[in-house]
């Protein structure tokens, strides 16, 4: 599942957007673009819903872009401009698997080297890569990259709230209004409580920056290779085979891990009795790397103070979840980066990587097709 599910708005077949080099206007037409244009050829597939408002990000930029057609009539008509893109840019829609969109594409460009996908998850997008990507990624004349950093920030700020949802016992706060009860409990503070963060990525370190200036907290840090970066907020960085050790001394930990082979169910049974009664597990990057029912049954049995949840294995979350019936659960129906500024955020590290593109210059924010992130 995608985070980013718009709303289709309509095929619009070969219209496009011409972006001229010193930005002095920009152009609309029905018609394929030419064939004699000078400027570096992008589609964009997906969702149409902001089709229109790239014209302004890509203002300055030498760049044409096509919408694709939605339909396999509409993709035909626009073989012999399709058959001239450089580039692909990938926006999640509602209309369907992205993969199974984008495998049917693929054939008609053939002079695509560079695929973008908005989201930073490209995990729904696996088949394709696999598929498509993977074998002309492993000869240098395919390059994939994804949005990833766009949203650390709102990730951060969500990870944040759940933690003081359950140290400030907004729960028991709520019922005391309720209940009209005068309960002059002691509040706790998240000053110098320990926060884990399992994937050290821009989410991961986001939040632990966040949480460091904010609460003075300590930051351990769970990632495959502890040792290879010294930056960041984390005080101390575990690998993955000292993992018992890092959740035994969390107060919170922060689930941001990528959906790969790798980390399907990553934090299951084991990792949970390894943490304390009294810690509280956030769940920010994919649910397929929790274990769902040993984190029910962990809470059920009173073995874990809380969670919260912002993505799933399934989505939307089925109705006959147990996880539903929880006290102790927040549930959020994987929208904690669905903010108002979401399309500008993406389209600003879609342009970084464009600019890098059309110069020749490494991608900013790369994806190893053969990690998955």
């Amino acid at each position: 599942m995608t985070r980013m599910m718009l709303r289709a708005a309509g095929a619009l077949g070969a219209v496009h957007v011409l972006a001229h080099p010193r930005g002095l206007h920009s152009s609309w037409s029905l018609s394929a673009p030419s064939q004699q244009s000078p400027h570096t050829l992008i589609a964009v597939a997906g969702s149409t819903e902001h089709f229109q408002s790239l014209e302004a990000v890509v203002s300055g930029l030498p760049v044409e872009l096509l919408l694709v057609g939605q339909s396999q009539a509409e993709i035909r008509a626009q073989a012999p401009a399709l058959a001239r893109a450089s580039g692909l840019l990938w926006i999640p829609s509602a209309g369907g698997p992205g993969h199974q969109q984008l495998n049917r594409l693929w054939p008609m460009l053939p002079g695509v080297s560079w695929v973008h996908s908005f989201s930073a998850g490209v995990d729904g997008l696996k088949p394709f890569i696999d598929h498509s990507i993977k074998p002309l990624a492993s000869q240098g004349k395919v390059s994939l990259s994804n949005g990833r950093g766009a949203f650390s920030s709102s990730l951060a700020e969500y990870s944040l709230t759940a933690m003081l949802y359950f140290n400030k016992m907004i729960q028991r706060c709520e019922a005391n209004r309720r209940g009209r009860v005068w309960d002059k409990f002691i509040m706790p503070v998240m000053h110098g409580k320990t926060i884990g963060l399992v994937g050290y990525g821009s989410i991961g370190k986001a939040t632990g920056t966040a949480a460091k200036q904010a609460f003075g907290c300590r930051i351990l840090a769970l990632r495959r290779r502890p040792g290879q970066e010294a930056d960041g907020p984390a005080d101390e960085c575990f690998g993955f085979d000292d993992r018992f050790e890092f959740f035994r001394q969390c107060d919170y930990v922060v689930a941001s891990l990528p959906s790969t082979p790798l980390t399907q169910k990553f934090i299951g049974q084991a990792e949970l009795d390894a943490m304390k009664p009294s810690a509280v597990l956030i769940s920010i990057g994919r649910g397929a790397t929790v274990d769902e029912d040993a984190l029910e049954a962990t809470l059920k049995a009173g073995k874990l103070r809380g969670a919260a949840m912002d993505v799933f294995a399934t989505e939307p979350l089925p109705k006959d979840s147990g996880l539903w019936d929880l006290e102790n659960v927040l549930i959020t129906a994987h929208n904690a980066d669905f903010t108002e500024d979401y399309f500008q955020l993406g389209c600003s590290v879609w342009r970084k990587n464009l600019v890098q593109f059309l110069a020749g210059e490494p991608l900013v924010t790369p994806v190893d097709v053969n990690a998955g992130y």
